[in-house]
């Protein structure tokens, strides 16, 4: 009996704890932001802001950004994963990266 109570006791553990990082209890929380469909994306975003200040510069408003990284339905992984192929890179404070790494760290850098 005690072994059964012991099992049960931590299958209960591992589910609740399994819920909670599934519900990222664990990561961190930024504000909401009209743009966290793109945003959510991002990882870490503390970087992403501090790359984002340089990137953007020469970048229009988030509004037309956010616009911008809609139209085509894809994730960042798989832009950033094709751009470099398709010759779609640019320069940020001396870094050469995928279009769209510049463009999510400029949304980022901007809300």
């Amino acid at each position: 009996m005690k072994r059964r109570a012991i099992l049960i006791g931590l299958a209960a553990a591992l589910a609740a704890g399994g819920a909670a990082w599934k519900a990222h209890l664990f990561g961190k929380h930024y504000p909401p932001t009209p743009y966290d469909d793109l945003l959510s994306q991002i990882e870490d975003r503390e970087p992403a802001i501090a790359f984002g200040a340089e990137a953007r510069k020469s970048l229009p408003g988030a509004a037309q950004l956010a616009v911008q990284l809609r139209k085509d339905g894809r994730k960042l992984r798989d832009r950033a994963q094709a751009e470099p192929g398709e010759a779609q890179t640019t320069e940020v404070a001396g870094w050469i990266v995928p279009q769209s790494v510049a463009l999510y760290a400029a949304l980022a850098a901007q809300v």
